[in-house]
């Protein structure tokens, strides 16, 4: 037997066999429909909008030490947001952390 007859067969099976069974039947079909609305009507009320790329400060990890660690986590808790490259995006920089506190 083909893939594609096993494969409706089964579904066909499986179909009847749900069919005797109206409610949970109901629900199967309907629950993916439902929230498949909820989904398209949450895109409706909000659009997408066009947002810039965005570069965010470096931050040490815990190998650099303990005191780079935290204060690359405290300095940028905001976690802000440039439109330019930041000075430790420069290609061979390894770590702008000279000047820091």
């Amino acid at each position: 037997m083909a893939v594609s007859t096993q494969l409706g067969l089964l579904l066909w099976k499986n179909f009847t066999y749900r069919r005797r069974q109206r409610i949970q039947l109901a629900i199967e079909i309907l629950w993916p429909l439902f929230l498949f609305l909820i989904l398209i009507s949450v895109r409706r009320s909000h659009p997408p909008f066009k947002q810039h790329e965005c570069h965010f400060p470096n931050k040490a990890l815990p190998s650099a030490g303990t005191l780079p660690w935290l204060q690359g986590i405290i300095c940028n808790m905001n976690n802000p947001c440039f439109r330019h490259p930041t000075a430790g995006e420069a290609p061979g920089v390894v770590g702008n952390f000279d000047g820091s506190m």
